[in-house]
């Protein structure tokens, strides 16, 4: 299987999977604005290392995803989004400082199909002795150009991290989600 390939077939899994609600439009006419419940913890161990809770370097999540939109008042209600996601991670502690660049995605969906994608990183940065960091980031605009027989609300606006299959199965094996 080609590296394309496997990353859409993780990317297919993931979007098909459960959402974790945190949208913050009021109207209902907004995208939903969502993380991907399944792509919402990353485990990262210790390069080298074998996936042993003793090897986790950090562990980083996805803690909230807000946002509003802008839209078109007459059909086609071509809308533009705007997000804001928090990231949080943890590691053990440590008398060094760490800064960790933590990848993650932005799609536009309708139902399982993706209409659009958009890669973006994040820097995590540990003090020295620091156990949690945050970040956050804003998005400033997702463009969306609905079907003529569609609206706004009938898409959704997915984050999720960067994970690779071995990333995903370890987070489902150790409970971080569950089917």
């Amino acid at each position: 299987m080609k590296p394309l390939s496997r990353i859409s077939a993780v990317a297919a899994t993931i979007l098909a999977a459960s959402l974790a609600a945190c949208s913050t439009d009021k109207t209902g006419d907004c995208p939903t604005m969502t993380g991907v419940t399944d792509a919402s913890v990353k485990t990262v161990f210790r390069p080298g290392a074998t996936q042993d809770p003793a090897n986790v370097l950090y562990t980083a999540e996805i803690v909230s995803v807000t946002g509003g939109c802008d839209m078109d008042k007459k059909p086609p209600h071509t809308t533009d989004a705007t997000l804001t996601i928090t990231f949080r991670a943890t590691r053990a502690a440590s008398a060094g400082e760490a800064h960790y660049v933590l990848p993650y995605f932005v799609a536009v969906t309708e139902g399982t199909r993706i209409l659009a994608r958009t890669d973006y990183t994040t820097t995590l940065s540990f003090e020295p002795g620091q156990t949690v960091a945050t970040a956050t980031e804003s998005i400033g605009s997702v463009h969306l150009d609905p079907a003529k027989d569609k609206q706004p609300y009938d898409y959704q606006i997915l984050v999720g991290l960067q994970l690779t299959k071995a990333e995903l199965d370890y987070t489902r094996r150790t409970a971080h989600y569950q089917p």
